[in-house]
């Protein structure tokens, strides 16, 4: 089941949320983001949250209490990873608000690495020990940000590596870019990145 997670990051960050609903797509709306899932005409199965943004409490909602330990995405993540059949999560309005909680967002897919994060132009995934094939879509940028000290191989991109070595903190592996319509090659041999696609800036 590919699941569709709306939190409540401002609006304007989140796209269009219709191309994403396919068929057995079951919609999460995290506190505010049922605002934003509202303004688009969109329905959905489940709210979850302390709704301390939305202001008021939806009919049937998880309702957690305001001081706690993990933030209300967290939560639904983890309600999503315990109770559904998940094939593919995907979550909006996770950015462009403050930092502190877009960084936080980023660094939940460490601990939930089959979702991923969607905005108007990225698309950010974690990515651990491993062989991945990453296709371009619609993207033009392919970004890699190592969280440890991680070695690499990169092929079918502009900026191709062999086996390595990247540290944290450096900019080597920020925009690359894919060299033909297949998909970039990913070797992850040590460590843990996050990878980002992102649209041109044309």
């Amino acid at each position: 089941m590919r699941i569709i997670i709306v939190a409540a990051g401002p609006s304007e960050e989140v796209p269009l949320l219709k191309p994403f609903l396919f068929e057995n797509t079951r919609v999460i709306g995290v506190d505010g983001g049922i605002a934003t899932l509202v303004d688009q005409g969109i329905d959905f199965d489940l709210a979850i949250g302390d709704f301390d943004s939305l202001g008021h409490i939806p009919t049937g909602a998880i309702l957690h209490p305001a001081e706690k330990d993990e933030t209300d995405l967290e939560l639904a993540l983890r309600y999503v990873y315990e109770q559904e059949d998940v094939t593919e999560v995907l979550i909006f309005g996770a950015t462009g608000g403050r930092l502190d909680m877009t960084l936080q967002n980023v660094y939940l897919l460490k601990q939930f690495p089959s979702a991923r994060l969607v905005t108007k132009r990225e698309e950010v995934r974690f990515l651990q020990q491993g062989q991945y094939a990453i296709q371009s879509d619609q993207y033009h940028y392919l970004s890699f940000i190592p969280l440890v000290p991680t070695r690499l191989t990169l092929q079918g991109v502009k900026y191709p590596l062999m086996n390595h070595d990247v540290p944290v903190g450096g900019s080597l592996t920020v925009s690359n870019e894919w060299t033909n319509h297949g998909p970039a090659e990913v070797t992850v041999h040590a460590g843990e990145v996050i990878v980002l696609r992102s649209l041109s800036d044309h």
